[in-house]
């Protein structure tokens, strides 16, 4: 997935990085480097990515409210066995 696409997807959507980075588990930073070309994303964030595109709008907030409240909770359980 090129920069310009995830960028765009992002923005499609109406989410900042940091919000796009909550949903999908990752750190702001890493949400940067994609949109400028630093780094790929990996192959199951460019799937996430390529079906937020895919979806009409609601379909993809719905989605993403998902992928965040799963995140959310994988950090939380991550954070209870330290």
């Amino acid at each position: 997935m090129s920069p310009d696409r995830f960028r765009t997807i992002r923005l499609g959507l109406g989410l900042t990085q940091e919000e796009l980075a909550k949903a999908l588990g990752l750190g702001k930073k890493t949400v940067t480097q994609y949109e400028i070309g630093f780094r790929k994303p990996g192959a199951t964030v460019a799937i996430i990515m390529s079906v937020l595109g895919s979806l009409p709008e609601p379909r993809a907030k719905e989605f993403l409210e998902l992928l965040r409240s799963h995140a959310e909770k994988l950090e939380s359980e991550s954070s209870r066995r330290r």
